[in-house]
């Protein structure tokens, strides 16, 4: 394979809000090193200014990004990345959603944890690296982009870590704190899990350069369309590999079993980044995958796609009945929401691919309101997060317990709520393609679904607190609960204008 540069198409303006970004990971690495900026609250206000310029950047990118309906040719950077609305979309995602992470990362790190300033830079790089995922043009910067914010993520969920007293013996734990043992064993779990599923992506990717020759994602989907006779079993094996390396990024089934220890282990911010930033990251290049590059082969994945789809909705709402811990509880109802959001995929329309993009939209104010909850809860970290510690929320903080019943009640998919109409036009889009088994399963897995959003529910209205300490709130955490509860609300209000917005934003088929 010969490299051919092409440098007229380097559009460094397209790229201009990942460059900010790392520009302000590095000056975030500088500020520790000076004692007096290596607090919370120099360091947040500095990576809110830089995410805060890349999201008006990528607000004007997006409104000069070429669409399906200009028929402009997209790459850029010799094929290497992708410049459409599709790209600037998720990257807007990201960035509101670091935003949240940053917001409520004023109160954290704690005075007690060492490296702040990399605690920042890391979270940064990470919504690089996913930004450069979702512009991805070539598998090969796929699988960078996506080692990239998988490292950041591996060393923030250790987070929690705190030092010994250096007087232990190899193996004893017992002298640890139990978020010191708990985040440890996450980000070991999760770094172990990773690295196997990034062998088996890589892998996969290799043989599908070995079946069509070529590794740019439109070129695939090009070549398979115009010959048949690429066709081979070489294209299939790959196709399925790659497909199960990026199903562990997403948490479907069997590959979620590292989801609920790494969620409840993480510290909650890393948590409720990484719950939406992962799955929108890893959704969007299995829709560049299925949607551009392996069209033709609909009638060999789909059936597959639509198996995991089912199992993974299933399986994910029923265990979530069965915990008591908050976040291994949302853990598996995101597992849930994978589901979800992979039927979009098995419909391979444009629909279905609006559809994701409206649903990744919801899901993210969802999520984030709900996190932003459980960490006042949990006493910003301090404390367990069993849900027993919700009894009696509606009379120590009503607003906080009407909030919390909002993101459960739009979780479960209840109308008028914004998740109600993510779920509706996922559902839509598969019925448009006549897949209604699919349809009729998922409504059955988002009834089991109802029973363990509406426990939380109970727990805070018909329940009284076993202790009579008051909910402690601050400013950042309250304004991202209002933030999400205002978005949920506007989305279920006038949800056709949102899925308008996604409608414009799905990538283009070269062919």
């Amino acid at each position: 394979m010969t490299a051919n540069i092409n440098f007229e198409d380097m559009n460094w303006i397209a790229i201009s809000p990942e460059l900010i970004l790392m520009a302000t990971s590095l000056l975030l690495l500088l500020m520790g090193l000076k004692k007096a900026f290596n607090e919370n609250s120099y360091l947040a206000k500095a990576a809110t200014a830089g995410i805060v310029t890349a999201l008006l950047l990528s607000c004007y990118l997006w409104s000069s990004a070429p669409t399906v309906a200009d028929g402009a040719d997209p790459e850029m950077f010799s094929r290497a990345l992708i410049h459409d609305r599709f790209s600037q979309t998720f990257n807007l995602i990201f960035l509101v959603m670091s935003l949240f992470a940053i917001i409520a990362s004023f109160r954290y790190p704690r005075p007690d944890h060492q490296n702040k300033a990399e605690y920042f830079s890391l979270l940064l790089m990470s919504v690089v690296g996913m930004m450069f995922l979702a512009k991805s043009g070539n598998l090969i910067t796929a699988f960078i982009s996506l080692e990239i914010f998988s490292i950041s993520l591996y060393i923030l969920c250790g987070f929690n870590a705190k030092h010994g007293t250096g007087r232990e013996q190899p193996g004893d734990v017992d002298h640890l704190p139990w978020e010191t043992v708990a985040s440890q064993e996450s980000t070991v779990k999760y770094l172990l899990i990773g690295a196997f599923a990034s062998a088996i992506l890589v892998y996969g990717m290799a043989l599908m350069y070995a079946g069509t020759g070529t590794t740019e994602i439109r070129l695939i989907g090009k070549l398979l369309h115009e010959n048949p006779y690429t066709h081979n079993p070489l294209v299939y094996i790959g196709m399925a590999l790659m497909f199960c390396g990026l199903a562990f990024k997403v948490s479907l089934v069997p590959f979620h079993s590292w989801t609920p220890d790494v969620y409840q282990g993480a510290p909650t911010p890393v948590t409720g980044f990484m719950s939406v930033a992962t799955k929108a990251a890893a959704f969007a290049l299995i829709a560049r995958v299925f949607y551009i590059a392996l069209p033709e082969l609909q009638e060999v994945w789909m059936p597959f796609l639509f198996g995991i789809s089912v199992l993974t909705m299933l399986v994910g709402n029923i265990a979530a009945i069965f915990q008591d811990d908050v976040k291994r509880m949302l853990a598996y109802s995101g597992v849930a929401h994978a589901g979800y959001l992979l039927i979009g995929i098995v419909a391979n329309s444009q629909d279905g691919m609006a559809s994701i993009i409206f649903y990744l939209a919801v899901y993210l104010f969802m999520n984030v309101g709900a996190f932003a909850v459980v960490y006042m809860v949990e006493g910003e970290g301090k404390g367990s997060n069993s849900i027993y510690r919700f009894k009696g929320l509606a009379k120590r903080n009503p607003l906080m317990a009407a909030a919390m019943s909002l993101f459960m009640l739009s979780l479960a998919g209840f109308p008028p709520t914004a998740g109600f109409f993510g779920k509706l036009y996922v559902f839509v889009a598969a019925i448009k393609q006549d897949y209604v088994l699919i349809t009729v399963l998922a409504v059955l897995a988002s009834m089991i679904a109802v029973y363990f959003y509406l426990r939380i529910i109970v727990m805070m209205y018909f329940h009284e607190s076993e202790t009579e300490t008051e909910l402690v709130s601050n400013r950042g955490m309250t304004a991202l609960v209002t933030v999400s509860s205002a978005a949920i609300l506007l989305m279920g209000i006038f949800p056709s204008t949102f899925m308008q917005l996604a409608l414009s934003a799905i990538p283009s088929i070269p062919h």
